[in-house]
């Protein structure tokens, strides 16, 4: 290629100036499969030779490699060109088309201005361009122009393909763990039962504890591992077992493909809210009802569409943000979530919520107070509000006592044949691959040790992992408490009638009396500034029924109640001989309560013993115990 200087474009003042030489590909795809397109814009370095540039002076800018050309605000290497430009730095920009420098003609007009301040020629593989030149500046403009036009074509012809694909079904999109296709491309059903045991558990799991957290809590209690497909490489779509994640479990109850649905369309593009590192549109998802494309019964199912949208809504309904109540959580406030304000009607918050354990919490409703610079609206202690409201679920579930005690032990038997079912694919899975270790290791030849002892080794390793599996589901065996018999069918029937016990008994957790109460109780609303010195509560049933009842607000300070003289007589004398919950539990039997109305707990007691100085060995007189009382 003979030099172009004859044609008096460039000047002795360029060639004293750098020469640029810009690369750029769209995608990572495209770098590893277009490389022809790759090799011709590294050959630019040598049309810079040609054209008179020494090699030291001829740079090359490929930093934008994997960036689309829609915008420059991505791009650090088009900004350094930019910049270089524009401080006189660059005497020829040359690029394999006006695309590779820009797709947009803000982008493209701009870097065009700045080449006719700094007097910098633009070049492609076939001619020099100068841009304060009026051909070659009408003919850059009109190559800016077609560069974006052309990229708006080629994104129209592709969405359009690809929805009408989509509509029919057709668009072929990636399976999730649990599905392969055939040769003729039809999805079905992973053909190992492990794989589809462990995913039919795990909507079980989530179908009985309706949070996603316990289910992971239960999955690593029970040291089951969950699958997962391999993404590139040699093993491409195989199978691999992995520990329990939080994300991966929630990947699997949102993915519509377990319910036997081909969806398109789950997200909302904005293309005015890009990322700034890599310029890609930010994913905004859309609600069930507003997928574009959703066609029920295109795969084998794992669980019933109805099913799959009812778990979207307590996924949602557990984030714990405004609009939606949150999870059950292990904090003393029992109705926290689902309690709102009964004067105007914003959700209330959980005050000395587990911050202090010596406070009781309380709730408060500040919507005017952040919202709109207003008054705090009311707040009050959870502790009389918390037990009105049990008081009220206790006596609404009273007639289906019997009936919830026996699904209870129903499902617990069948949750432990569940994980055993688990562990006996784990166990056969081992057996798989020490088989095939064995038989490996059998085919090759003896002489050959370099290979024998590594195969050797991995049968070896086989062997640990089954015995490791075997130990570990011999503790879970041992953990596990003996079938009920029939007079643990009885005793667990007795309780069921008595089921305020339960409720209040130590081992009964917060976390389960919430989640006890959700079942029936869909939200609680308190007034406690409609009437002076009253709280007015109002249960809101699922059914859609009311519940209304009032309590007296707590006194405070001087005002406040104490504890009955003879409560304090009754745990002195208990005091020697039984400990604090004990006491609690002979208080609460004898008909006492506290000065609030509660039942007595093992604080309480020991709030009252250590208050008054007493020990298991010393006694305060009556009149000292009185006037402390």
């Amino acid at each position: 290629m003979t030099r172009e200087t004859t044609s008096g474009k460039i000047r002795a003042d360029h060639m004293r100036r750098l020469a640029v030489v810009y690369i750029r590909q769209s995608s990572a795809h495209q770098i590893r499969s277009n490389r022809e397109s790759g090799q011709r814009q590294y050959a630019l370095t040598e049309r810079a030779r040609s054209l008179g540039w020494p090699g030291r002076s001829v740079k090359t800018i490929d930093e934008d490699q994997g960036r689309s050309g829609t915008s420059s605000t991505h791009r650090q290497g088009f900004k350094k060109l930019l910049a270089e430009i524009g401080a006189g730095q660059v005497g020829i920009v040359l690029a394999l088309e006006a695309s590779r420098l820009a797709r947009s003609s803000a982008d493209w007009h701009r870097l065009v201005e700045i080449c006719v301040v700094t007097q910098t020629l633009l070049a492609d593989e076939s001619a020099v361009y100068d841009p304060r030149d009026p051909n070659d500046r009408l003919l850059l403009g009109v190559k800016g122009t077609i560069s974006e036009a052309e990229l708006f074509t080629l994104r129209c012809r592709l969405q359009e393909g690809r929805w009408n694909k989509a509509r029919r079904g057709e668009l072929v999109r990636s399976l999730p763990a649990g599905y392969i296709r055939t040769e003729t491309g039809e999805a079905v059903k992973h053909p190992d039962r492990q794989v589809q045991g462990r995913l039919n558990y795990i909507f079980r799991l989530f179908r009985q504890h309706k949070v996603a957290r316990q289910v992971l809590v239960q999955l690593v209690g029970e040291k089951l591992k969950i699958p997962a497909k391999i993404w590139g490489g040699p093993r491409h779509g195989e199978i691999r077992w992995k520990e329990p994640d939080f994300s991966d479990l929630i990947r699997v109850l949102h993915n519509p493909t377990y319910a036997g649905a081909y969806v398109y369309g789950q997200a909302a593009y904005d293309t005015f809210d890009r990322s700034p590192t890599t310029g890609k549109a930010r994913v905004h998802p859309r609600a069930v009802e507003d997928w574009s494309v959703c066609l029920r019964d295109a795969y084998p199912a794992y669980i019933g569409w109805d099913e799959f949208v009812e778990n979207q809504r307590l996924l949602r309904s557990n984030w714990y943000r405004n609009g939606s109540r949150g999870a059950p959580r292990k904090g003393a406030a029992l109705l926290q979530g689902i309690v709102f304000c009964g004067h105007c009607g914003a959700r209330m918050s959980v005050l000395h919520y587990s911050t202090k354990e010596k406070r009781s919490p309380g709730y408060g409703c500040f919507q005017a107070y952040h919202r709109k610079g207003g008054a705090t609206c009311q707040c009050m202690s959870a502790a009389g509000v918390d037990e009105a409201v049990t008081h009220l679920f206790l006596r609404a579930v009273t007639p289906a006592r019997i009936e919830i005690a026996l699904q209870a032990m129903e499902e617990l038997q069948a949750n432990r044949q569940e994980t055993r079912r688990q562990w006996e694919f784990q166990l056969q899975q081992a057996d798989y691959e020490i088989g095939l270790a064995r038989r490996r290791y059998e085919a090759v030849d003896p002489s050959n040790r370099l290979v024998a002892a590594e195969l050797e080794a991995l049968w070896e390793t086989a062997l640990a992992e089954r015995e490791r599996l075997q130990q570990e589901q011999k503790v879970w065996e041992q953990r596990q408490d003996q079938p009920l018999s029939a007079q643990d069918r009885r005793l667990v029937q007795e309780l069921s009638g008595d089921l305020e016990r339960v409720w209040r008994a130590e081992t009964t957790s917060m976390e389960e009396r919430k989640t006890l109460l959700r079942f029936l109780v869909k939200r609680v609303h308190l007034d406690g500034v409609g009437e002076s010195g009253r709280i007015r509560i109002d249960v809101e049933w699922h059914t859609g029924a009311h519940t209304s009842t009032t309590i007296d607000r707590p006194l405070v300070g001087v005002w406040a109640p104490r504890t009955p003289d003879a409560a304090v007589d009754r745990v002195h004398e208990l005091l020697a001989e039984l400990d604090y919950a004990a006491i609690a539990e002979r208080l609460n039997e004898d008909g006492f309560r506290t000065a609030k109305g509660l039942a007595y707990n093992q604080q309480v007691v020991g709030y009252i013993v250590r208050s008054r100085g007493w020990t298991r060995s010393n006694g305060k007189p009556e009149a000292a115990r009185r006037s402390k009382s």
